[in-house]
């Protein structure tokens, strides 16, 4: 769920993936939903052990910032570009491409 506001974010690969979503969701609860796209190239879940570092991040990067389904800080990239970018600028924060459950 984004920082910004309670929009629920689903990752997918491939349009069918929300074709399957969006059917399970009709047939098996009576839900309807719409999907948009929105402008997000990858997704990295954030760890840093210093807070200070960490808030000056959450401040920057509030637009970008979400919280998955196990209630674990991501950083939701609009390019590879812009992720290279923050993790040039905060190098004390880790950015990482997988998380254990």
């Amino acid at each position: 769920m984004p920082q910004i506001n309670n929009d629920l974010v689903l990752g997918a690969v491939g349009v069918l993936q929300f074709e399957v979503v969006a059917h399970r969701l009709k047939e098996e609860y009576k839900v309807q939903c719409t999907f948009e796209p929105v402008s997000i190239a990858t997704v990295r879940w954030i760890h840093c052990d210093d807070d200070v570092a960490l808030a000056k991040f959450k401040k920057k990067a509030h637009d970008q910032l979400s919280i998955d389904g196990g209630g674990y800080l991501t950083y939701l990239a609009p390019s590879r570009v812009n992720l290279q970018l923050m993790q040039d600028r905060y190098p004390e924060i880790t950015f990482s491409s997988t998380r254990e459950h």
